[in-house]
């Protein structure tokens, strides 16, 4: 956009004059601020040259000095500046890069993004971060491993077109310009096949009338190799753009034979008499009240996550809800005490068991969901009358992120004999 060079130069000077000091104790919302000022004289410099003012490369240099000060999208910020001031001081550009590159949260379908705290004067938040350092790894190092997961998980955090506000939708969609522009991608156009065992099961094509097509292709487990390594290949033929894919497995045991797993959630789940909660049973008596204690662990900050629990065949759910249930039961709640007395941001906005927006009491299982779940661990109790003699399987307890199904823990399976 063409704007006079006399309105570009007294910004310039604007924000010359205006640039906040740095020391060891200046604290991070400041420090992120002065990356992107520092940023933006380095891109006018470079675009208009020295007619419309300086970069100011010194203070970039003392900067990346106190970079410790920086958030995650602060240090972006950084890099970026560093590239358009001096080119030459691409050790320093490469050194932000990689700690961003090591600091990413990855899992198996996606990567992001998360800060210490939230940056609220600079309307920072984690999505945000993530969006701006994916729109810095795409000019900076458009071939890093994290730009296509990051690429993913952004996409899947979207509702209805935008991301959580006005703020993070114009850096996510900037990102994603800047990763078209690195990839080529709106540019694809090649070939690819897929095989299986070496059998070709798919072949498709990307380009200009495909480039928006998705295939898919299901399998069934009865047609896998049995006790030796199943082989699945795609293969990619030469030509611009970038080919995305994504496979799962899904199989099934008795129930008494399934294992707990943690595939970046853990889940565990207890069975105890109502008054002796301390004591673990997997027996009871027909009109025994059992209180079900879910136990939630988790590592990192995730989206979307539902919780299953089971009711084994031969019992009910006890709704606490009815008014006509005289039993009370009890929320979850978060109690990971670590991260509250470090931050004191848990304690300052009440995260805890309203994290949880909505449950259900169905007649075969308990649910929970929530849209954002915050790191830490959870509790969840409830109570189920056992109704039917019988020895009865008890299907594990589950939870995974309801857009990224491959994150997801379950507790053991088990055995309940009602007498």
């Amino acid at each position: 956009f063409t704007v006079d060079r006399g309105v570009m130069s007294n910004a310039v000077a604007y924000l010359r004059e205006n640039l906040p000091s740095i020391t060891a104790d200046t604290d991070a919302g400041t420090a992120n601020r002065l990356a992107y000022i520092l940023y933006v004289l380095g891109e006018t410099t470079r675009t208009f040259g020295e007619e419309v003012g300086e970069g100011e490369l010194g203070r970039a240099n003392q900067l990346f000095s106190y970079r410790r000060l920086l958030d995650q999208y602060g240090q972006a910020f950084l890099a970026l500046a560093l590239r358009a001031l001096a080119p030459e001081v691409e050790s320093r550009v490469q050194t932000l890069l990689s700690a961003l590159a090591d600091s990413a949260v990855l899992s198996a379908t996606g990567a992001h993004w998360e800060e210490a705290q939230p940056d609220i004067w600079n309307m920072g938040t984690d999505m945000r971060s993530t969006a701006i350092v994916l729109w810095a790894f795409a000019q900076l190092q458009p071939d890093s491993a994290s730009l296509p997961g990051g690429i993913r998980w952004l996409i899947a955090m979207q509702r209805e077109g935008y991301w959580e506000s006005t703020q993070t939708t114009a850096w996510v969609l900037l990102a994603f310009v800047e990763a078209m522009r690195a990839t080529g991608e709106l540019e694809g156009n090649f070939g690819y096949e897929l095989y299986l065992n070496g059998q070709p099961r798919l072949d498709g094509a990307v380009n200009a009338e495909t480039l928006a097509d998705v295939q898919e292709l299901r399998v069934a487990l009865a047609e896998l190799l049995v006790d030796q390594a199943n082989r699945l290949v795609i293969e990619r033929q030469p030509g611009p753009g970038r080919l995305y894919y994504n496979t799962q497995l899904r199989y099934f045991l008795p129930a008494e034979q399934v294992q707990a797993a943690d595939h970046g959630i853990v889940v565990a789940r207890s069975f105890t008499p109502v008054d002796a909660p301390q004591t673990l049973v997997d027996r009871a008596q027909v009109g025994d009240l059992i209180q079900v204690k879910l136990t939630l662990i988790a590592p990192t900050d995730l989206h979307y996550v539902v919780v299953e629990s089971p009711l084994p065949a031969g019992f009910e759910g006890v709704d606490v809800s009815l008014k006509t249930t005289s039993v009370v039961g009890s929320a979850p709640t978060l109690v990971n005490r670590s991260i509250e007395e470090e931050t004191g941001w848990y304690r300052r906005y009440g995260w805890g068991w309203w994290a949880f927006s909505h449950s259900e009491m169905r007649d075969e299982k308990v649910t929970l969901f929530a849209a954002y779940l915050p790191r830490g661990t959870y509790e969840y109790t409830y109570l189920m009358r056992a109704g039917v003699a019988g020895e009865f399987r008890v299907m594990p307890a589950v939870a995974y992120q309801m857009y990224f199904p491959e994150v997801f823990g379950r507790s053991d399976g088990g055995v309940f004999i009602v007498d």
